[in-house]
């Protein structure tokens, strides 16, 4: 307790000094500045694909949504179930090996191996399971990148211009040459706005 006290009472020059120096209301002043540029993307009532990556990235399937692409959602939240099932199988299959593993190598008779598998074997499926385990992991992080990606882009494309002036016209088209001869062929025009 009274270690307590003198360890305050050395620290509380300290605190005063950075209080008067000003660099605690410099340090808040940056976190505030931060923190409202992240509440401008938030808030801004423009569709952004800034916003839109933000929300997929903290959102599974959240930047689909915010894109009004609700045929998209079934597909990502199947995407992360179905890694996140592999990465549980994987895990579960990989701590049942290595149970297993000690069980068979270990000096103790009341722990019995009840795979019937031998140790070499158990120390092949401990190996492989590790493996998937992580590469499922990494799944889950690709899968979630692409979530991320896939909503960015939609957003991007929602502000590109599908107007009806964009048009590709094929017509018949007949035109005399140098030589006065007559020809026939296809005129293709491409109307842009």
């Amino acid at each position: 307790m009274l270690f307590r006290k003198w360890k305050m009472l050395l620290l509380l020059p300290a605190i005063f000094y950075g209080l008067i120096s000003g660099e605690c209301y410099r340090a808040e002043a940056q976190t505030r500045r931060d923190s409202s540029r992240f509440l401008s993307i938030l808030l801004d009532r423009e569709h952004s694909p800034a916003k839109a990556a933000l929300i997929a990235g903290v959102v599974p399937s959240g930047g689909q949504i915010y894109n009004r692409k609700y045929w998209k959602v079934p597909i990502a939240i199947t995407g992360y179930g179905g890694a996140a099932y592999y990465l549980a199988y994987n895990q579960r299959s990989y701590k049942g090996a290595r149970r297993d593993y000690l069980a068979e190598n270990d000096t103790i008779p009341e722990t019995q191996n009840l795979s019937g598998r031998s140790s070499q074997e158990l120390l092949s499926d401990i190996n492989r399971f590790r493996r998937d385990r992580d590469l499922s992991i990494l799944l889950l992080f690709a899968w979630h990148g692409l979530c991320v990606i896939d909503a960015n882009v939609d957003a991007h494309l929602l502000q590109w211009d599908v107007s009806e002036d964009l048009s590709l016209k094929v017509r018949p088209m007949m035109r005399l040459n140098d030589h006065n001869r007559l020809h026939a062929g296809l005129s293709l025009s491409m109307t842009l706005k």
